[in-house]
C-alpha cells in the first residue's frame, strides 16, 4: 500500500559526495591536487597518483635591489563536467621556493594566488589575490635554497556560476627580492607532487635539475573549493 500524501516524501536529490562540509555557510568542499607530468600542469580529485615531477621551477631570472621581481607565472585548471556553483573561502595550499645563482644578502619572496572563472574566450577574476609574503633573514648565498608552503584565502562573496565545460583557474606567481649588490640571479618555484613526496635532484626539471622545496618540506599542492549545498 502506498501513501500518497502530498510532501510525505520529498523528491530524492542528486547524491553529490565532498571531502569535507561547512554545514553553517552551506558548502561542500572538494580538494583538488596540483601536479605537473612532461611539462603539462593539470589537476586531480586524489592523493595517490605520482606527480611526473615535483616541482615546477622556472629559468634564473635577474632580481633588482629591493624591489620584488617575478620569477614564475603558472595556471592549474580544473574543467567541470557538469554545472557548478561557487561560493565561500576557497583556499589554496602553496608549497613554494627561491634558489640562489648569485650572493643575494638578505632575501624576500612571496607567492601569490589569483583565482578565475574561464569561460573559453574570457577570465574574469574572482575575490581578491592573496599574498604570502616570507622574508628570510639569511645570509643567502649561491646555491642556497629556501623554501615554504602556505594557505591562502580566496574569499567569493556571491555565487558563481559555472556551465558544463567552463574551467576554474588558480594563478600562482612566485617573486623575490633582496638587498645585496646589484643585480642576482635567482629561480622560483612551486611544489606539485600529490603524493607529497621530498623533492630531489633526480626528480627535477627545469635550470638545471635545481632543488626548489627543501628536503622533507611538503611538497603537495592543493585547492580547496567550496560547492553550493542544498539543505
Amino acid at each position: 500500500m502506498t501513501l500518497g500524501i502530498p510532501g510525505l516524501f520529498p523528491p530524492r536529490r542528486e547524491l553529490v559526495n565532498y571531502d569535507y562540509f561547512d554545514i553553517s555557510n552551506g558548502v561542500g568542499y572538494d580538494i583538488y591536487y596540483g601536479f605537473s607530468n612532461a611539462g603539462t600542469l593539470g589537476t586531480s580529485t586524489v592523493s595517490n597518483v605520482y606527480s611526473g615531477m615535483i616541482h615546477k621551477s622556472g629559468i634564473g631570472v635577474d632580481v633588482a635591489v629591493g624591489a620584488y621581481t617575478e620569477l614564475l607565472s603558472v595556471d592549474f585548471e580544473i574543467i567541470f563536467n557538469m554545472p557548478k556553483n561557487i561560493k565561500g573561502d576557497i583556499l589554496a595550499q602553496i608549497p613554494f621556493g627561491v634558489k640562489a645563482v648569485d650572493d643575494s644578502g638578505l632575501t624576500h619572496m612571496k607567492a601569490t594566488c589569483s583565482v578565475y572563472h574561464f569561460d573559453g574566450s574570457t577570465p574574469t577574476q574572482m575575490g581578491a589575490t592573496a599574498t604570502s609574503e616570507i622574508l628570510k633573514d639569511i645570509n643567502f648565498q649561491i646555491g642556497d635554497l629556501t623554501s615554504h608552503i602556505s594557505t591562502l584565502k580566496i574569499n567569493q562573496a556571491t555565487i558563481k556560476h559555472f556551465k558544463k565545460g567552463e574551467i576554474l583557474r588558480f594563478t600562482i606567481k612566485i617573486s623575490a627580492k633582496h638587498d645585496q649588490g646589484s643585480v642576482n640571479e635567482m629561480i622560483g618555484g612551486v611544489g606539485c607532487d600529490p603524493q607529497n613526496r621530498t623533492d630531489a635532484l633526480i626528480l627535477l626539471e627545469g635550470a638545471g635539475g635545481q632543488q626548489i622545496i627543501n628536503t622533507n618540506e611538503p611538497t603537495q599542492m592543493a585547492f580547496h573549493v567550496p560547492f553550493v549545498i542544498d539543505i
